[in-house]
Formats: structure tokens, sequence, C-alpha cells
């Protein structure tokens, strides 16, 4: 639970669970919320293929749980709930269940407080977590280029081909759907390709 992770790899790790019914907690310093809720529900889109919902929960926990119920998206990003109290999240634990969406789940983006108090008043739910709560670590976010040279040498050995393989392919709308493809752009500095993927 005390591991920190840069986006990227915090996507690598969980990029197969975006599919099933499983939430998760990403803990970041208040201030970079709310550009890791935009860069998350960004990459998700291009790399999950399913529709992100951003669900603020400012109003209160019983209106962000009436949102979830009405939305029509799949995958779901929670975030302003750090304005909750004690009870704010003991109402959150009671109501657990409406989180239920099928086979999809979703994101909380809390500060380091926020997770405190979550932790300490929504028992139920932080169990449901298991070990799925990850610190990120902005700084994180740049691989060194032994990194990632090493990275990139992994892709290739796992598919067989070369970096110049993969940009033709995304070139000509080709790409795999595999988050590791989305991810080897990036390593190269052609993110743009992704945008063509759509």
């Amino acid at each position: 639970m005390d591991n920190l992770f840069s986006l990227d790899e915090f996507l690598q790790r969980n990029g197969g669970l975006l599919d099933s019914n499983i939430w998760m907690v990403l803990v970041v310093y208040t201030n970079d919320i709310e550009s890791t809720v935009t860069d998350l529900r960004d990459t998700l889109e291009i790399f999950s293929e399913c529709s992100t919902g951003t669900i603020s929960g400012e109003s209160g926990v019983r209106n962000l749980i009436n949102q979830i119920k009405e939305a029509s998206e799949e995958y779901f990003l929670l975030w302003k709930l750090d304005d909750w109290d004690n009870n704010e999240w003991k109402i959150f634990d009671a109501l657990r269940s409406r989180l239920d969406k099928g086979n999809k789940g979703g994101l909380l983006v809390l500060s380091e407080q926020a997770n405190n108090l979550m932790i300490h008043n929504a028992p139920n739910f932080v169990s449901w977590l298991g070990a799925r709560i990850y610190y990120l670590h902005k700084d994180a976010e740049i691989l060194s280029d032994e990194e990632c040279d090493r990275r990139l040498a992994t892709l290739q050995e796992w598919t067989g081909k070369t970096n110049d393989d993969v940009i033709a392919l995304a070139e000509n709308r080709q790409l795999p759907t595999d988050p590791e493809y989305g991810e080897w752009l990036i390593l190269l500095n052609r993110g743009d390709l992704l945008e063509r993927q759509k």
C-alpha cells in the first residue's frame, strides 16, 4: 500500500483490471489531483476502449452515488472527495454496493488526508479494495534513457516487432489495442500517433 508509482507504471500494472468490477484508489498530492484526473481520463479513453466518466463528490456522497447510478459511462473516476468528513465516508461505506455497475469499476483519486479518512471510516469499502491503494509519485513520470531503452527492449522481445514496425502500424491505423502498444509509442515520443487510432 506504500508503493509509489508513475501514472504509466500504474496503468501498466492495472490496465487489465479496467474491464472488471474492481475499484482502486490513487493517492496524489492535493495540487496534482485535477491534472491527474485529466491525464487519466484521456489515457483511459485511449487504452481501455471504454467510456470514462468523471464524477465529482463536492455535493456529497448521496449526490455522487446518484450520478453513478444514472451515468452511461463504463468506468468512473471519482474526485473532489477531499471535503468529505468522517460522516460522509461512513455513508459512502454503507452505500458501497451501489457502486456495482455490473462488470465495470472505477478509480478514486484522493489526497493523502482523504485517503486516511476513508481508511478509518469506510472499513468495508477498504477491505473491498484490498491492496489496490496506490501512491502516485509525479516525479517518477520520466524514465531515464536507460530505463526507457530497457522497457523498449522488453516490448520488442514480447512482440517480435521493431520500433519502426510499431510506428508503421500506428501510421496505418493497424496498431493492436493492447495498452503496451500505446505505451510503446509514448516511449518513442510518438504519442501523437495515438490520436489516429480512435
